[in-house]
């Protein structure tokens, strides 16, 4: 009924978030400061994973809004949302939004740390190997 508000929400949440951490990036830039590169993680911008998260949130819920445009449940016209026209309606709603959008949310953004994760742990041992290779070639 009306769970891809959540995802919805939550995009916003991340674009959010992503532009106080792009500011934070370019203000370390402009400062002359680098991130060390012994440490865990890849060279990639957090603001660019944060982007691909909000992506995928914003695309998941348009999908979904459009399924449920094609189900009848989202109409062009108030209420907009069919099931707000009855009071059971509406409770009904609330816990579809708690249980599934919640749930849905939960999973995308499990999924997302753990690419984010492994993508990171690939990075690492890459440049882990590629330094031992130079010491030794030394």
């Amino acid at each position: 009924m009306a769970c891809f508000t959540v995802s919805l929400i939550g995009a916003v949440g991340v674009g959010v978030a992503r532009h106080i951490v792009k500011h934070h990036e370019n203000k370390l830039e402009l400062a002359g400061r680098t991130p060390e590169v012994d440490k865990f993680g890849s060279d990639t911008k957090w603001s660019t994973k944060l982007a691909y998260l909000e992506t995928g949130l914003f695309a998941g819920s348009f999908v979904l809004a459009a399924e449920h445009m094609l189900h009848g449940e989202v109409v062009p016209y108030p209420p907009f949302l069919t099931a707000t026209e009855t009071a059971e309606g509406t409770m009904e709603m609330l816990h579809e939004i708690a249980t599934v959008g919640v749930s849905m949310l939960a999973i995308v953004v499990g999924f997302w740390a753990l690419g984010v994760f492994i993508y990171d742990l690939v990075k690492y041992r890459k440049r882990k190997g590629l330094k031992t290779k130079q010491a030794e070639s030394k």
